[in-house]
């Protein structure tokens, strides 16, 4: 036995349609006629009536009993498309609710109860983003220790690859890093120590000349240039060091 899909019931598919193609970017994956799958899962089912022999009169569109609950990581962007969208009925205004989630209820054009909220996820990184470690955000976004200590651990990753040059190296940890410095990726490799104008030499022959991503897609890796960039002040032993570090910071992004 599996669960398949949520199927609700539509009095007019074309208008159903596009209230969920213009506020939640939804496509029709399966065409049946009176029922229709959409991308998400959801099956929209006109006539249902008939087709599961109630009474017409006994449908009820506005029930209160049940949600469908979709999530986003950009919540003010869909306040934005939601505010373009002025028909729409709304249950109550955006709310923060108290494990610091923020969401909205509105109804679709048959009074289906829909929660659009942000994600989890993002509700932590926020706390992660304040200076809040995995025991604090647990206790106050209400969510168990462990699921958050493994989003914390995913933000890490996310911070270190945000953070990272195209050659793997660290850039949050460079003291230029900041206001002299914005990174490779901010400035397209126009970097302070690069000659005015252009781009350092690696950026400009990974990214520009080949067009890859970093230097760990690169087949030459490490290559002539990595040498003849050398910072001046590594010993022979810790530019070795330096590049063995940047190989593998580069071969383990790619995981």
């Amino acid at each position: 036995m599996k669960y398949c899909n949520t199927l609700i019931a539509v009095k007019d598919m074309p208008a159903a349609l596009r209230f969920y193609k213009d506020l939640f970017d939804q496509e029709v994956i399966t065409d049946l006629g009176w029922c229709k799958v959409l991308s998400c899962g959801l099956t929209l089912q006109e006539h249902f009536d008939e087709i599961a022999g109630f009474p017409a009169e006994s449908m009820r569109y506005r029930s209160n009993t049940m949600e469908l609950y979709f999530e986003t990581e950009d919540f003010d962007a869909f306040q934005t498309l939601l505010d373009a969208h002025p028909e729409v009925e709304r249950l109550h205004e955006a709310r923060e609710f108290p494990w610091l989630q923020r969401g909205i209820r509105l109804f679709d054009p048959d009074g289906h109860l829909i929660e659009v909220s942000e994600s989890m996820y993002t509700v932590a990184c926020r706390q992660f983003d304040a200076g809040k470690d995995p025991e604090e955000t647990a206790a106050l976004i209400q969510h168990p220790l462990p699921v958050v200590q493994a989003w914390h651990a995913r933000y890490q990753e996310a911070s270190r690859r945000l953070h990272m040059s195209v050659c793997g190296t660290d850039c949050s940890v460079c003291a230029c890093y900041g206001e002299l410095c914005p990174g490779c990726h901010a400035c397209s490799g126009k970097v302070f120590h690069a000659p005015e104008g252009s781009a350092c030499a690696i950026y400009d022959c990974v990214v520009n000349t080949k067009g890859l991503k970093d230097c760990g897609a690169c087949s030459a890796l490490p290559c002539p240039i990595w040498m003849q960039t050398r910072d001046p002040s590594f010993s022979d032993a810790e530019f070795e060091k330096n590049i063995r570090t940047r190989i593998q910071t580069l071969k383990s992004s790619k995981d």
